[in-house]
C-alpha cells in the first residue's frame, strides 16, 4: 500500500507556491490590444484583467429571493468607491455630464425598476403560469425583440423609415427568465457593435437592464461592464467625428450614451466606469 510520507505542512506549503511566477512590473502600462508573444506578457494581461473584475458574491438558489445580498457591507460596489484604476474614456471635461444629472438619472432608473417589479409581480399573480420562450440563437432573440428576420444592419436605418419594430412591452419582458435576460443583454452588446446605436435597440437595452433582478451574478456584472464600454466607444467615435464643432454633435445620441454609462456606472455600482467631474 502506498504511504504518503510528506507532512501536511509540506503539502500545504507546496500548494501555495506560485506555479507560473511573473515579475511585478505592474507600474508599466499593459497594452490589451497587443497579442501576447511570451508567457510573461500573457500572465501580465491576465493579471491586469483580473484586477478589473469586482469581487462579487455570486447569487445562489438559497438567496435568489433576497432583495439585497446578505454580505452587502462587503459588496463589490462598496469597495469600488476607492478604486483608482483608470478606466475613463477619452472625453474632454466639457462633454462630461454633471454629477447632479447623473444622480437624477440614477434615481429615475431606480423608480422605473421598482415600478417594473411591482407590475411584474401583479401580472404574474393574475395570469396563469407561462413558460419562458425557447430562445437559443442570436436570431431567436432578434426575432423575439423585433418580430422579423431582417438583417441586423437594417435596424439602424429603420428609425428613419416607415418600418415600425415592436417595443419592449411589459408582457414581453416578464416572460423572460433571468438567464434569458442575461443572454439578451449579451446579444444586444453584439448588435450595438455591429450596427451602432438605434432607437429600438437602445429601448431594449434599457428595458433589459431594468428587468435584471438582484442579487446580480459576476457574469451579469461583467456583461453590464461590456455594455458600458460599448456606449463609451460610441460616444468617443461620435465626438471624434465632429472635431471641435460642438453644434454638429447629435445631442440625442450623446444623451443616450451618457444615460447608459450613468446607469451602469452609478446605479449598478461600477464606479470606475462612471463619468467623473474632476
Amino acid at each position: 500500500m502506498f504511504e504518503n510520507t510528506d507532512s501536511s505542512d509540506d503539502n500545504d506549503e507546496s500548494l501555495c507556491k506560485q506555479v507560473l511566477p511573473a515579475p511585478h512590473v505592474d507600474d508599466d502600462p499593459v497594452d490589451m490590444n497587443k497579442v501576447p508573444t511570451t508567457g510573461e506578457e500573457y500572465l501580465r494581461q491576465v493579471r491586469f484583467q483580473a484586477s478589473q473584475l469586482p469581487t462579487f458574491q455570486a447569487a445562489s438558489k438559497a438567496d435568489k429571493n433576497l432583495g439585497t445580498s446578505a454580505s452587502s457591507k462587503a459588496h463589490a460596489w462598496h469597495k469600488l468607491f476607492s478604486m483608482t484604476t483608470n478606466t475613463s474614456s477619452n472625453v474632454t471635461e466639457k462633454h462630461i455630464v454633471s454629477t447632479e444629472w447623473q444622480n437624477e438619472q440614477s434615481l429615475s432608473f431606480s423608480n422605473v425598476r421598482n415600478d417594473y417589479f411591482q407590475m411584474r409581480d401583479r401580472l404574474r399573480a393574475r395570469t396563469k403560469k407561462t413558460s419562458a420562450p425557447r430562445l437559443r440563437t442570436a436570431n431567436d432573440y432578434w426575432k423575439f425583440c423585433f418580430d422579423d428576420n431582417s438583417q441586423l444592419s437594417f435596424l439602424e436605418t429603420d428609425d428613419q423609415s416607415d418600418t415600425q419594430h415592436p417595443l419592449p412591452t411589459m408582457a414581453k419582458m416578464i416572460i423572460l427568465s433571468q438567464p434569458q435576460l442575461h443572454q439578451l443583454l449579451q446579444h444586444e452588446n453584439d448588435w450595438l457593435k455591429q450596427n451602432g446605436c438605434s432607437l429600438h435597440l437602445a429601448l431594449y437595452m434599457f428595458a433589459t437592464l431594468a428587468a435584471v433582478d438582484k442579487p446580480i451574478s459576476e457574469d451579469v456584472i461583467y456583461t453590464m461592464r461590456q455594455t458600458c464600454t460599448g456606449w463609451k466607444e460610441i460616444r468617443t467615435k461620435l465626438l471624434n467625428s465632429t472635431g471641435d464643432d460642438d453644434h454638429s454633435v447629435d445631442s440625442t445620441l450623446m444623451k443616450t450614451c451618457d444615460l447608459f454609462i450613468c446607469i451602469i456606472g452609478r446605479y449598478f455600482g461600477q464606479f470606475d466606469l462612471a463619468d467623473k467631474n474632476e
